[in-house]
Parts: structure tokens; sequence; C-alpha cells
């Protein structure tokens, strides 16, 4: 698959995700929770830090670096699961509700609060390998980073459905969807992130002609606002389009099922053979009994 069919095939994917947050966009308030519980636990935390910066405190910058990885990685963690839990409510034909997916996602508390340790551990590691001037340190770190990436792509979705998961078995059956899914096609998970994109780089220029066609204080002022505002809305939006395509090829991916508002996808085409295929059927449960929906 070539890199530009790749890119397609994330936008039509990215496409399919954004028509189920146009049908239910309470499920938008997942992301804005997550952000703003992130930005007052890392105040919370590194504002006390700011105020001795300027004495010796050793090691403390790598202990608050960890904190702040493991904390901010369990808050996205928590809140994506609840995201993940309600987009399979939609995909088995409920209204989705806030409270339910919350409670669903802190039922799983456990689970994920391991998940959030193991991710901080890889981000202390990655940051001192990146931080060294080595090429080699640099490049092995970029090089684990995305391994990280690919090998954990699916692990939220794996957290939320599958019953009495191990931490080995979540990080195995996570790379093992990954690599039946987008194996071949790993670059289009770029093309999830083009909608996100646009919406920023739209709202961005507009604050800039703005400015440029009317430049006083007031049309200023006004121009910042529409580009934070755009850029929050493309973190938004690529937030819930993230959460739905993920649990959206994990349903394919496990059970053989095409959730309705992706009738228009091809999932056929993420996959090597039709063996791959008929050994999805009836191995997972996202929308029959099995894995807690």
């Amino acid at each position: 698959m070539g890199l530009f069919s790749r890119l397609k095939t994330g936008f039509v994917l990215s496409i399919a995700s954004l028509r189920v947050l146009r049908s239910h966009p309470k499920l938008a308030v997942y992301p804005l929770l997550s952000g703003i519980a992130s930005i007052v636990f890392v105040l919370a935390l590194l504002g006390p830090l700011f105020l001795v910066s300027g004495t010796s405190i050793g090691g403390l910058e790598y202990a608050a670096l960890f904190v702040v990885y493991l904390g901010s990685t369990y808050i996205a963690a928590l809140f994506n699961a609840g995201l993940v839990y309600s987009v399979g409510q939609v995909f088995r034909g409920n209204d989705p509700d806030i409270g339910d997916g919350l409670r669903a996602a802190s039922g799983k508390s456990g689970t994920l609060l391991v998940w959030a340790f193991a991710s901080a551990v890889v981000g202390i590691v990655i940051q001192a390998l990146e931080s060294r001037g080595e090429i080699g340190a640099q490049i092995a770190g970029m090089l684990f980073s995305v391994g990280w990436a690919i090998a954990t792509f699916f692990i939220i979705p794996v957290i939320v459905f599958e019953d009495d998961v191990s931490v080995k078995g979540m990080f195995t059956k996570s790379a093992s969807i990954f690599k039946e899914t987008w194996g071949e096609s790993a670059g289009a998970n770029v093309g999830l992130n083009v909608v996100p994109m646009l919406i920023a780089v739209a709202g961005i220029a507009l604050a800039v002609a703005l400015v440029f066609v009317l430049p006083t204080g007031a049309t200023v002022a006004t121009a910042v606002v529409i580009a934070v505002l755009s850029v929050v809305a493309a973190m938004l939006v690529g937030g819930v389009i993230t959460g739905v395509a993920k649990t959206a090829l994990y349903v394919y991916a496990t059970e053989d099922i095409q959730p309705d508002e992706f009738n228009e996808f091809n999932f056929d085409s993420l996959f090597g053979s039709d063996e791959g295929s008929s050994s999805r059927r009836g191995s997972g449960g996202v929308l029959g009994q099995k894995g807690g929906i």
C-alpha cells in the first residue's frame, strides 16, 4: 500500500468516525474533561517545584517528571476508556451516557493505573535517551518511542472490553491487533490527523486574515480567541475520532463485525487475507455480552 493510499485510508476512517461524533456530540466531553483534569494536575504538581527551582534539588526533577507522566497518562487513559466504552454503546445502537462511561472506566482503574505506570517508565527511558548528546541514543529513543506507540495502539480497547486481561496479555493483544489490522498500512494512522489539522489550519488562517485585513487591537484579540478555539476544537475532534476509529477497528478485528456507522469503509483493505478474517469470528465480545458492555 502506497503512502497516498495509506493517508486516504486514514482519512476515510476519520470521516466515518466524524459521523459518529456528529450524531453523538456529547462524546467530545471526554477529551474536554481529560484536558482540563490534566492541566489542573500538572499545574498543581509543578507549581511547588517551580517555587524551589533555584535551589539544589538533585533528582527531584526526574521524580517530578515521572509523576507527571504517570498522572497525565492515567487521566488520559481513564477518560479514553470512558470514550471507548461509550463508542461501544453507540455501535450497539444505544445512546451513550457519560456517567455510565466514566463508571465503566473507573471499574478498570486498577488496570489503567498499571498501564499508566508502564507508560511513565517508558516515557522516562525515552526522555533519558533523547536528552543524551549521542546520535545513537537519540535514534534509539525515537525507535523505542515508535515501537511503544505501535505496541500499545489498542491498549485502551483491550482493557475496556477484555475480561480479566493480564498485564502481559493486554500488551500482547494490543500489538497483535495492530499487526493484524494495520500491519501493512500503519501510515494510515497519519490520515486520522488530517481532519483535526484542517480544523486548526482553517481557524488559524481565518485569524491571520482578520488581523491582516483589519489590524486593530480588538481585531487582534478576536483573532487570538479564534485561533485558540480552533486549536481546542481540533484537539477535541481529534481525540474523539481517534477513539472511535480504534474501537471500530477493535470490533472488526475481534468479532469480524462492521459497525453500521462504518458501512462505507472497507475494513478488509486493512487485512491481509480471508484467513485472518475467519480467525477473528467469535473471538471478542464488544457488541455481545462479553467484555462488559
